[in-house]
């Protein structure tokens, strides 16, 4: 509207000064030392205004090699760039609040904001997946740069997000075979693996990260919880897992000792009905420093009434460790298998009271 009405004024300006200039075109001289130079107004003007065009396209051209990519001289161009970049920052925060539906509006007019370009077109997928619109999430995901890593990690965790593990899978696959690509996609690919059901090619796969390097050491010790205890599961509610096969025995014996494998070896006896064995397993396995890492896993295993020997081994590192609040969920965790609600109870408040949130973590 005021680019309009900027433009009808421009006009009515042109017709009223176009004849009057005509005839009264003035006059213009510039002396500097000895030299003089004479010309009419209109002159002037018409030599001003190439000048600044010539101007123009050289900064344009110019500006990447200078660091000025977003600069522009367009005064309603900046504008809409700084309107853009209110609307991201209010998207971005109500994102983080869980507005999805005011967030994916917002990211709607960020369109013109020239910066972080990935980030924010990543941003508004999860915003309008979030919002409900799984659609428009996969349209959005679909104009990102092909080419990019990003790109394919953003497309395959929507996929994932929307239990289309398999077309997620087929997706990753082809990047995962450029070693550039592989570090950051290793998590998805693995997660695919395991909701499509190809739980043994997760233990090749496994090979493959640990001889290329997909993860640090301090992300693989994270990761391996991700990945044995859910893998072994599978295998075993199918009723095929065994510690003799060759997709195990092919494991590094620190892998196979690891105590992410070893939750999946319980999961596993517990599966197979022998609770008693897998609560041993774990407790001659388990150490106070990996508690942070097992009890998210160890929450989902029904030990059901087998947790004395668990529950002992915890009250014992409790006398040192008296304000930790893991410890304190995994006896909720111990007293809620045996049967035990208001002591589960007291243990939680004790929990949240140490790390408020964890409950819900």
């Amino acid at each position: 509207m005021i680019r309009l009405l900027l433009v009808v004024l421009l006009l009515a300006s042109a017709m009223w000064l176009g004849p009057w200039l005509t005839q009264n075109p003035g006059y213009l001289m510039l002396v500097l030392g000895p030299w003089t130079i004479e010309m009419t107004l209109v002159g002037f003007a018409i030599i001003l205004l190439l000048s600044l065009t010539l101007l123009w396209l050289t900064l344009r051209i110019l500006r990447p090699f200078w660091g000025f990519r977003n600069w522009t001289l367009n005064p309603f161009r900046g504008r809409q760039q700084r309107k853009a970049r209110l609307a991201f920052e209010q998207a971005a925060l109500a994102l983080a609040a869980g507005r999805f539906q005011d967030a994916e509006q917002y990211f709607d007019r960020s369109e013109a904001m020239p910066e972080f370009t990935m980030l924010r077109k990543s941003m508004a997928c999860y915003a309008a997946l979030q919002a409900g619109h799984a659609t428009k999430a996969m349209q959005l995901a679909e104009l990102l740069d092909a080419t990019k890593a990003q790109s394919c990690y953003v497309k395959a965790d929507l996929l994932l997000r929307q239990n289309q593990a398999k077309a997620a899978l087929e997706l990753l696959q082809p990047h995962m075979l450029i070693p550039a690509d592989a570090p950051l996609l290793a998590p998805l690919y693995f997660q695919a693996l395991l909701a499509a059901g190809h739980n043994i090619e997760v233990f090749h796969t496994v090979l493959k990260a640990i001889e290329q390097k997909w993860f640090t050491k301090a992300q693989w010790q994270v990761q391996r919880y991700q990945i044995y205890p859910q893998a072994i599961r599978n295998l075993a509610a199918q009723g095929v897992f065994d510690e003799n096969s060759d997709y195990w025995l092919a494991l590094p014996s620190k892998e196979r000792k690891s105590m992410a494998a070893v939750l999946g070896r319980v999961w596993a006896k517990v599966k197979a009905g022998q609770a008693e064995q897998a609560e041993k397993l774990l407790v001659d396995h388990l150490s106070y420093s990996d508690l942070p890492l097992v009890w998210p896993v160890l929450r989902h295993i029904p030990l059901k009434r087998h947790v004395v020997l668990l529950r002992k081994q915890l009250q014992h590192w409790l006398r040192d460790h008296q304000e930790d609040a893991v410890l304190y969920a995994t006896l909720a965790y111990c007293a809620e298998q045996d049967g035990e609600p208001m002591q589960a109870e007291m243990a939680w408040q004790k929990a949240l009271q140490y790390q408020p949130g964890l409950k819900t973590s």
